[in-house]
């Protein structure tokens, strides 16, 4: 099987006919500002981010997390200038819990997984990105029994219970 964090990735998958079935989305996540603990900067909206003495790293624009970051920015009309551009979401989450950054824009459940190394600044509902995350078996899954087992686990309410213990968001 395959989840993914956007649906770009999943175009890809099933356009290249790998997939067995329809996607569905199984969960959704929000985007939240992450800072330090404490948020030392005062770091209150999205517009903070462009104020030069903040150190603000991004996820790459070719990620899932760094296409939204760019979503969100562009939807509060600010010009971000990253002292960092990551491959992933952890390496910012990590680049802000070690001081290398001041904040950076994760998803909601990022910030929470961080515990008490980060907080987070809420995005308002107009100037956020919802994420969905979109599941499906691929055409060859070597154990074709367990993938759908899995995948109605997780769109199951055991599994939805689960995910929204990490802050996922219900589909």
């Amino acid at each position: 099987m395959f989840a993914s964090a956007d649906t770009t990735n999943m175009n890809a998958v099933t356009s290249d006919k790998l997939a067995s079935g329809t996607p569905k989305v199984f969960a959704r996540n929000r985007l939240e500002i992450i800072t330090a603990p404490g948020n030392p900067k005062h770091i209150k909206s999205v517009s903070d981010l462009a104020n030069d003495g903040i150190k603000v790293a991004v996820c790459a624009a070719a990620m899932p997390c760094g296409a939204y970051t760019q979503q969100v920015f562009k939807k509060a009309g600010v010009t971000v200038k990253p002292v960092s551009e990551e491959t992933s979401v952890s390496s910012v989450v990590t680049k802000v819990t070690l001081g290398e950054a001041d904040a950076d824009i994760v998803y909601t459940t990022d910030v929470k997984a961080a515990g008490n190394k980060a907080a987070g600044v809420a995005i308002p509902a107009n100037q956020n990105v919802v994420a969905d995350y979109p599941i499906v078996q691929l055409s060859d899954a070597s154990n074709a029994g367990a993938a759908p087992a899995f995948i109605a686990y997780v769109e199951g309410p055991q599994g939805q219970s689960v995910l929204t213990s990490f802050g996922f968001l219900r589909p």
